[in-house]
């Protein structure tokens, strides 16, 4: 079952979603991402205990398509997108803390696999007119993949390989540089995560900040 945030998430994007009907003029874009998430699963656990983990920061990649609507003047929100998105990202375990707060070394690897159906407020004058900045707010809701291989701590294998399916949401804010009439560059802070994945008898809870850098080409 989706938690309190996860439905906050889905009654932002609604409204994100709804705004459309206010505008003016309609654009399809393209975007790509890169960028890392700063932390991956937060804790193992299974019928023995659970353990807090570490994790390297990763890698990240993301394809994007969607609408851009310029809305009417006064609404303080010059813009309203709305997208369809496929991310992939890959992080390695490096350690894990007890309950009694004991540190030891692990292995393993972590990625996920999102589909995303996004939402994002944008307003550049609230910056500057003569600056080719915007400002944006973003969340999104959809599902997400994660498959968790070769995890061992203290020479045992907790998991060997397997994969899982959970709802995923996000949301984040970011800047954006209009480059060209076509072109914007991006960055981004988004988190993400997910309800519990269920691995072979060990469940993962997974949360992600993820810093992201992109370029987006926009149809006009």
């Amino acid at each position: 079952m989706p938690n309190k945030s996860s439905l906050f998430v889905l009654l932002v994007l609604s409204v994100f979603l709804s705004s459309p009907a206010c505008a003016e003029y309609i654009y399809p874009y393209v975007s790509l991402t890169i960028g890392s998430p700063l932390t991956s699963v937060n804790k193992l656990s299974d019928s023995s205990g659970s353990l807090k983990t570490d994790f390297d920061p990763g890698y990240m990649a993301g394809l994007a398509a969607g609408v851009s609507f310029e809305t009417t003047p006064g609404w303080n929100i010059e813009q309203v997108r709305a997208e369809v998105e496929v991310g992939y990202r890959s992080s390695d375990l490096t350690r894990m803390r007890n309950t009694l707060g004991q540190k030891a070394n692990m292995d393993g690897t972590v990625s996920v696999t999102n589909f995303m159906l996004n939402g994002y407020l944008e307003n550049s004058s609230i910056v500057s007119n003569e600056l080719k900045l915007n400002l944006f707010l973003t969340a999104g809701v959809g599902g997400a993949i994660s498959s968790i291989s070769s995890v061992t701590y203290q020479g045992a294998t907790l998991v060997q390989s397997a994969s899982d399916t959970q709802f995923a949401y996000q949301g984040g804010f970011g800047t954006g540089f209009a480059l060209t009439k076509n072109i914007m560059l991006d960055a981004t802070y988004k988190y993400m995560a997910t309800t519990t994945f269920k691995f072979k008898g060990v469940e993962a809870e997974y949360g992600s900040h993820n810093i992201l850098f992109g370029a987006r080409y926009t149809f006009k």
